[in-house]
């Protein structure tokens, strides 16, 4: 029984796998508006996405690290999938998230304000607590209690238990 060779069986025995020439989208090439960097990294991530270059190549091509080249992955991807999201936010709520989030940020300003009230009064609470408490408290006396001094006339309980 013969067993047909895998894919990794190629690349133990030392052979590459053949680089594949992906076209790149004319929009991408010819846009004016997006950074020369920027454009150059998206063509980076894509190709090396799409299988056409390896990361070692990519990252060698651009001069920099790996670190960085599994960083700017990580946020194309978050990037990406932020964009395809049907619940994404359209451009028209995009103003109404920012009074959102201005809103929120003039509550947690006032709720700061009051926080910062009650710490500086409970501060103050804590201060006039202390002088007004000069000696420290007396606590009684530990051990046994003391045993009452006899009085002179008899108990009648005392009278009871002492007759012949």
């Amino acid at each position: 029984m013969k067993t047909q060779p895998t894919a990794h069986a190629g690349r133990r025995a030392g052979r590459l796998r053949k680089h594949r020439r992906r076209a790149v989208p004319r929009w991408l090439k010819s846009s004016k508006e997006v950074e020369a960097v920027a454009r150059s990294r998206c063509l980076m991530l894509l190709s090396v996405l799409s299988g056409e270059v390896p990361v070692s190549d990519a990252i060698v091509q651009a001069k920099i690290s790996r670190a960085t080249y599994y960083q700017l992955e990580t946020r194309a991807l978050q990037a990406m999938l932020a964009a395809m999201n049907p619940l994404a936010a359209s451009s028209s709520t995009g103003a109404a998230d920012l009074s959102a989030a201005m809103s929120r940020i003039a509550q947690l300003e006032l709720l700061v304000k009051h926080l910062e009230q009650d710490k500086r009064r409970s501060q103050r609470l804590l201060l006039l607590t202390r002088k007004s408490i000069r000696t420290p408290l007396q606590m009684p006396r530990r051990g046994r209690r003391a045993k009452r001094r006899v009085s002179e006339e008899p108990s009648p309980t005392s009278l009871g238990a002492s007759s012949p």
